[in-house]
């Protein structure tokens, strides 16, 4: 399985910590999330479940910060039949460090990921 990347190989160098942090958890709760899509687990999953599936991924144990960013990449998607309010305050709601999750018109499921663009 791959990734995003972390932060090291993304943001210039110089970028604050903080905003590493939040790309780097946002990074890793994407990976986690998708073990966790495979397995069939949704937001409610224990921090067994979530161990589970960072091993899995290659991860190490997740923080209570990153558990939080995995359980809210694995709420219910969002999709186009979705009002626009709706989208907007589960995207904005999201920064700086939790994916969302979306559908496509055919099913196929994504996740949007909050990397920041700027230092």
């Amino acid at each position: 399985m791959s990734s995003i990347g972390t932060a090291r190989h993304f943001q210039p160098k110089g970028t604050p910590g903080d905003v590493c942090r939040d790309h780097n958890r946002a990074a890793l709760a994407t990976v986690v999330a998708a073990e966790a899509r495979r397995r069939g687990y949704g937001p409610d999953l224990s921090d067994e479940q979530i161990d589970e599936c960072a091993d899995s991924a290659g991860r190490k144990t997740p923080s209570p910060t990153s558990r939080e960013a995995i359980r809210a990449a694995l709420r219910p998607p969002l999709s186009a039949d979705d009002a626009p309010e709706a989208v907007a305050e589960a995207v904005f709601g999201s920064l700086p460090s939790h994916p969302v999750r979306v559908v496509d018109r055919d099913g196929r499921e994504y996740f949007l990921v909050p990397i920041p663009a700027t230092a």
